[in-house]
This record gives structure tokens, sequence and C-alpha cells, in this order.
């Protein structure tokens, strides 16, 4: 809820700026999709607590980084006049961290990454009144994070799936008369916090499952750069 408000009072402050009064007297649509090329650096802190198999903690492990990555996705709008549009993006990519290796108390090595799959976003888009070409961007993003590790007692980190908010700025170049454009685009995205866990709850440790160890993530965000060839069908 909180994200929707978010986006609701920036489409608020926008909806004040000088627009023309015919502006939003049109009755028609028109449809617009897209394929974008994304470049982006996403930076993350996280936790890792290790309990042996009498509940007690024996180490803990804070590391904070970022990486760069680059992914597809594909975009549809739907259109309302001139300077309003809803729009939801998918990117079928997955977007991979870097493999982080820990050795433990035991000698043992574990190793941990993330998978970010079906990143998603719903968005709506708004078109600066006089200033042609540039708009701004708000949306609410969800994506499912796949946990691969590797651990020495055999034991898995569940997956999980977190929401958050994405704000971007963009221009639109049409070329000529045709429904082809071409869009470049910067935004900004942070998702919630994120808690996974081998498993084992504080109270089920026993020397089989070498007891629960757990990670907590946070400041999960990303800047995006993106460009994009679009093709709008009825206006």
């Amino acid at each position: 809820m909180r994200k929707i408000l978010t986006i609701i009072s920036v489409f608020s402050v926008i909806s004040l700026l000088p627009v023309n009064a015919n502006a939003f007297e049109k009755s028609d649509f028109s449809l617009t999709a897209g394929l974008a090329g994304n470049s982006a650096v996403y930076g993350a802190s996280a936790k890792e607590t290790n309990r042996n198999a009498s509940n007690t903690i024996k180490s803990t492990k804070r590391a904070s980084g970022v990486f760069a990555e680059s992914h597809q996705s594909g975009f549809i709008e739907l259109n309302f006049g001139d300077y309003v549009s809803l729009g939801y993006e998918h990117t079928p990519d997955s977007i991979t961290t870097p493999q982080n290796k820990r050795t433990d108390m035991e000698n043992n090595n574990t190793t941990v990454s993330v998978n970010f799959n079906n990143l998603n976003t719903a968005y709506l888009k708004f078109s600066l009144p006089g200033i042609d070409g540039v708009y701004l961007k708000a949306g609410i993003v969800s994506t499912d994070l796949d946990v691969k590790e590797s651990m020495a007692s055999g034991s898995t980190y569940s997956n999980a799936s977190t929401d958050g908010t994405l704000f971007g700025v963009g221009y639109n170049h049409s070329l000529g008369d045709s429904p082809i454009s071409i869009r470049i685009e910067g935004s900004y995205m942070e998702l919630d916090d994120v808690t996974s866990s081998n498993g084992v709850s504080a109270s089920g440790a026993s020397v089989a499952n070498s007891g629960r160890n757990q990670i907590d993530a946070s400041n999960l965000e990303g800047l995006n750069a993106k460009v994009a060839l679009t093709f709008t069908l009825g206006k």
C-alpha cells in the first residue's frame, strides 16, 4: 500500500503541471510496444548468520557490494491521448549476482549467488507538456529471487520474492511521421528487504542439519539505462 500511495503522490504533483485545456478531451487511444536493451548497476547489503547444532550463533558475516549487468526487456503501453500512458514491462533474462564464497569455522566452503527472475514493472508514464519528447515514469516492481548455493551440510537457502518502486525520466524521439520511435531512459529502482534461510527452525537444530543459516538482505537498489525501439498503433 505504501508503494501505491507513493506513486499516486508523484502523479498528483505531476497533474498540477500546466497542460493544454484540450489535452485530455481526446477519446482516441493508442497502443505502444517496445523492445529494450538495459545496462544497470545494482547494489545491496547482506548479513549471514550461522548457528550450530546447539542453536548458538557461531559466525556472523556482513558484506556490501555492487555489480553491473545487462539484460533485454519488452513492454507494452496503453496511451490515453498524448500525455498519459499505462504500461507493463517484463524482463525474460535472469539478472545474476557475482558468486560470494565463505569458509566457515570447520574450514568448509560455502558459495552463494542470486538470480533475479521475472522482473516485472507496472507503471504510469506522463509526457511533459511543452517539452517535446520528455517524460516521467513511476511504477511498482516485483521479482523472484532464486538463491544458488553450495553448502557442506547439503542444505539449501529458500527462494523468495520481493517488491519495490521505480522512478525514471526519459526522452522519446519519433522517426518522422512513422509509428516508430527511439526511446532513451534512466531510472532508479528500490526493492524491499529480503530474508532467506536454509529451512532449519530455531528449535530444530541438530548435528545432522548443522543448525540454522539465515541471510538478511537490505538496501537492494539499482540504476538502469535503457535504449528502446517502439512501435505505436492507432496514433
